[in-house]
C-alpha cells in the first residue's frame, strides 16, 4: 500500500492525463463504432417506414404512360421511382412549344391520387429536339410534397465559343 502511495504522490498528474486519455478514446471508440457500423439494413434508414402505405403499384403506372402516351403531341413516357421520388421522363414531338409542354406536364399531376401527392416528390425531364423551325428543349421540373405545382429550372439559353 504504501508503494501505491508513494507512486500516486510521484505522478498523480500523469495518473490523470492517462485515465483522460483512456476515457477519450473509449468514447471515440463507441462513437466510431455506432456510427459507421450501427443504424439501418437500408440505405434510406426510417425514411421509407410507411412506404407501404402508399404503393405505386403497375397499374398506376402504366395508367399514367399510357394517359399521356395517348396525346399525340407525346412521343414517349418513362415511370420509375426510386425511394420516395417519381421520376417521370416526357419527350414531346418535334416543334412543340417549351410552354404548352409545362402545361402539359403539370396537368399531369391530375393523373396521381392525393395520396400518392403527399407521400412521394416528382421529379420531372420534359424534351423535345432541335429541328430546323425550333431550339428544341430540355428541361426539369420538381414538385416536393409540400407544394401544389411544378417548379422549372430557369432555362436559361447559352451561347456557345466557337
Amino acid at each position: 500500500m504504501e508503494k501505491i502511495k508513494k507512486f500516486w504522490q510521484k505522478n498523480k498528474i500523469l495518473v490523470v492525463l492517462v485515465a483522460i486519455l483512456f476515457a477519450c478514446f473509449i468514447a471515440i471508440c463507441v462513437v466510431v463504432a455506432t456510427y459507421f457500423f450501427g443504424g439501418s439494413e437500408t440505405v434510406y434508414g426510417d425514411r421509407l417506414k410507411d412506404i407501404d402505405k402508399h404503393p405505386i403499384t403497375e397499374d398506376l403506372k402504366n395508367e399514367y404512360i399510357s394517359s399521356l402516351e395517348d396525346l399525340e403531341e407525346i412521343e414517349s413516357v418513362t415511370f420509375s421511382t426510386k425511394g420516395r421520388v417519381i421520376y417521370i421522363r416526357i419527350k414531346f414531338v418535334d416543334d412543340y412549344s417549351l410552354v404548352e409542354a409545362e402545361s402539359k406536364a403539370a396537368a399531369s399531376l391530375s393523373n396521381f391520387t392525393e395520396n400518392i401527392l403527399s407521400y412521394y416528390d416528382l421529379n420531372f425531364t420534359i424534351t423535345a429536339d432541335k429541328t430546323e423551325n425550333s431550339d428544341g428543349f430540355t428541361l426539369m421540373g420538381a414538385k416536393n410534397t409540400a407544394s401544389d405545382s411544378i417548379v422549372w429550372n430557369n432555362m436559361t439559353k447559352t451561347e456557345s465559343a466557337e
